[in-house]
């Protein structure tokens, strides 16, 4: 009848005959007799272990339960750490990209310049009136038709 292990004899033998005196009205004797000893040894080990054990399972509940927040919250930093990279790599693949497209477009207007620079000549070599007012009109170059966007963000602005 006991439940913590160091529990007397005689605190048992008490707990038995408190039982029977309050599932039954008892003479006033035992009622004074169980009154005495045995409700208050009782009351101090029951209730202690009771609110021990409902705590602890309470305890492990929550710590059960932090700990699945715990791990939901580190699987989302690390889902949003693992987006951020992805979008780091995506960034520094579109840079490399738009390198390339520069790098081209600057050998483009590189050759650009150069037939120009042939087509002065030539302008310049052109004695006849007539020869010199076409290369003038015909020589203008095209502009580009697209206008290039440079974003703050990409090149340093605010």
């Amino acid at each position: 009848m006991s439940e913590t292990p160091d529990a007397t004899p005689t605190e048992s033998a008490d707990a038995a005959e408190a039982a029977p005196a309050k599932a039954s009205k008892s003479t006033p004797s035992r009622r004074g007799r169980s009154a005495g000893k045995a409700p208050a040894k009782r009351s101090t080990t029951r209730p202690a272990r009771s609110s021990s054990s409902s705590s602890s399972s309470s305890r492990s509940s929550g710590s059960s339960s932090g700990s699945d927040a715990a791990g939901s919250l580190a699987a989302a930093l690390r889902s949003l750490v693992g987006g951020i990279e992805n979008e780091v790599s995506s960034i520094s693949g579109l840079s490399g990209e738009i390198d390339t497209h520069v790098q081209a477009l600057n050998d483009l207007r590189a050759e650009a310049t150069r037939r120009l620079l042939h087509l002065d000549d030539l302008r310049a070599a052109a004695e006849d009136v007539n020869l010199s007012a076409f290369l003038d009109t015909s020589i203008q170059p095209q502009l580009p038709q697209v206008e290039e966007d440079f974003p703050d963000r990409i090149y340093g602005g605010s």
